[in-house]
């Protein structure tokens, strides 16, 4: 297992090794596929949102608030709808495809979203906070990653 950095001038190469170290500490952690070489480039995502951990957790806690008083199994399953809704253009049936479930239970799930957020949830700057906050925990396997 290993990583290498991004290409940078010589004098910026202390960026690229830096970028290369957190790759192996996220390989350490199983984070990260072992057993190849990552390159840093091709592993944006999870370079940006899996090490601020307290910080995306800091997040999830404000911007999820509304799930707060559902059951583990019914705030996962919003969870994994809203990501899918932001992600995916199109409506209801368009996120029933992506997640593998019936498109009226992507309506269910659609309308009891935007009874919890309100208008809200078509600010971009929040829409864009849980984007990201819903990817990092997809990456760390908190979500599903596609079909339920």
């Amino acid at each position: 297992s290993g990583a290498i950095g991004p290409s940078v001038p010589l004098a910026a190469a202390a960026t690229s090794l830096r970028w290369a170290e957190t790759a192996v500490q996220l390989i350490k952690k199983n984070l990260l596929p072992q057993g190849e070489v990552l390159h840093c480039t091709e592993r944006t995502e999870e370079l940006v949102l899996l090490p601020s951990r307290e910080l995306i957790d800091a997040a999830a806690r404000r911007c999820l608030a509304p799930m707060d008083g559902l059951g583990p199994t019914a705030a996962k399953r919003l969870a994994e709808t809203l990501l899918a809704w932001i992600e995916t253009p199109g409506g209801a049936p368009e996120v029933a495809q992506r997640l593998g479930i019936h498109p009226q239970t992507a309506r269910y799930r659609l309308r009891q979203i935007r009874e919890l957020w309100g208008d809200a949830i078509d600010d971009p700057d929040q829409r864009f906070e849980m984007l990201l906050v819903l990817r990092s925990q997809r990456l760390r396997g908190a979500l599903a990653q596609g079909a339920e």
